[in-house]
């Protein structure tokens, strides 16, 4: 176990029998707490699995760097870091540290394994990951010891390669299909990916469960105290302010919000984007040189990054969530953490006309739709919510009473843990 953790094996809660629970191995990219975008799926899997199926849990991630390795138990989850870097995750050394990652994360996988077997007479029932990478480090760890792995497959990171790196798209159709092919299960967030799996990989379609993606209604909520997060933003008390925020790469469109946004600030020059991430090739060179262009340094706001548990107050300190996504294969099959928090903050969306967000995000119920590029088109429709404050904060109603109905976390993974039958949990006959 000294792959595992440098400190001694950590308490185990009181009333937690490892001995006689079944025990279920999941991949993450990044430790718990926090939870944070890169953990969130998996992590309100990892809830429901221990909530419906009183399973243990063991999460397996890389720690934040050498020096914070460990192993803990946290909400009943036990945490089992491999000597990682993390936070060199989203970093120009990305790569590499990823692909140390997906080779830790099999020997971890393995050696946790062989321990439980040891001292347990039993090791895991299953694997579990989401993402290509960590999808195909599951599987190969699952031939190993033999054991079922299911796989949340929710974006096509080939298409999102396309762009941002272009070497990798191919590899990456390779492992996507390799991975597809090799899980048990495989789980998706709509139709239309479902569908695609079907016609174009040949998947068949008992294989695929549709488990759509969501937000904590509890936490992302119209009610979040936002005293001081204008101020310590600089943003002006009232000013409109449209927010995004997430991964930033081409086919997320800020290039095309920040069009819409200067001819926005040509009839609101108080206007402010609020954005809320970067750091990618995209964003710094060719985002930063268009606000220089446009004028627009005194309309956007950019801190960075911020904590997970951060964005609720911010997001309800804005006035209009903004999804100028391009229309791609993976755009037009997913469905976006975005889209749900800002609607579970109560806030109205301006989105691209996509189709599997389509089918919940509609135009004049709960969002302004247009069409993906139609620069002229976002700029009205944000103008729109600007000067009609009754429509904005009816499509944000129904977009926060949509959210709380159908897409809460704790609902939605409910459908994911009920796969989980009696005979997979059942290690001595997962075979």
């Amino acid at each position: 176990m000294f792959f595992l953790r440098k400190s001694p094996p950590p308490v185990i809660p009181e009333g937690f029998d490892l001995d006689s629970r079944p025990k279920v191995g999941i991949l993450v990219e990044t430790t718990i707490p926090p939870v944070s975008r890169a953990n969130l799926r998996m992590y309100w899997l990892a809830k429901a699995l221990i909530a419906e199926k009183r399973v243990m849990v063991n999460m397996v991630s890389p720690s934040k760097d050498l020096s914070s390795r460990r192993s803990y138990f946290v909400e009943w989850i036990w945490m089992n870091q491999f000597p990682g870097w993390a936070k060199h995750l989203y970093s120009s050394w990305r790569l590499p540290v990823r692909i140390w990652h997906f080779l830790a994360s099999i020997i971890s996988l393995a050696i946790l394994e062989v321990w439980y077997r040891r001292s347990y007479g039993r090791g895991f029932a299953a694997l579990h990951a989401w993402n290509p990478l960590a999808g195909l480090a599951a599987v190969i760890a699952g031939k190993l010891i033999r054991r079922p792995v299911f796989v949340d497959f929710t974006d096509f990171y080939s298409d999102i390669a396309r762009t941002d790196m272009p070497f990798l798209s191919k590899p990456l159709v390779w492992l996507e299909n390799y991975v597809l092919r090799q899980a048990r299960y495989v789980f998706v967030v709509s139709r239309q990916l479902k569908e695609h799996l079907v016609r174009v990989h040949g998947l068949p379609q008992a294989k695929i469960h549709i488990v759509a993606d969501g937000t904590d209604s509890q936490t992302f909520r119209p009610d979040v105290p936002t005293a001081g997060v204008r101020e310590k933003l600089g943003i002006p008390a009232e000013a409109p302010v449209l927010v995004f925020h997430g991964d930033i790469k081409h086919d997320d469109g800020v290039d095309i919000l920040l069009e819409a946004l200067a001819k926005v600030a040509a009839v609101r020059p108080d206007v402010r984007l609020l954005v809320l991430g970067g750091g990618s090739p995209y964003f710094d060179e060719v985002c930063r040189p268009l606000i220089a262009r446009l004028g627009l340094a005194d309309n956007v706001v950019l801190p960075g990054w911020i904590p997970h548990a951060a964005v609720p107050a911010v997001l309800c300190a804005c006035d209009i969530g903004a999804m100028t996504l391009r229309a791609t294969l993976n755009h037009d099959h997913y469905l976006s953490f975005k889209l749900f928090e800002y609607w579970g903050c109560g806030k109205p969306v301006v989105v691209t006309r996509l189709k599997a967000i389509g089918e919940v995000a509609r135009d004049g119920e709960n969002a302004l739709v247009a069409k993906s590029g139609d620069v002229d088109a976002f700029a009205q429709a944000f103008l729109r919510l600007i000067e009609d404050r009754g429509l904005a904060a009816r499509l944000g109603h129904a977009g926060r009473e949509l959210v709380v109905r159908e897409f809460d976390w704790r609902e939605i993974m409910k459908k994911e843990a009920a796969v989980y039958t009696g005979d997979i949990l059942d290690s001595r006959s997962a075979g």
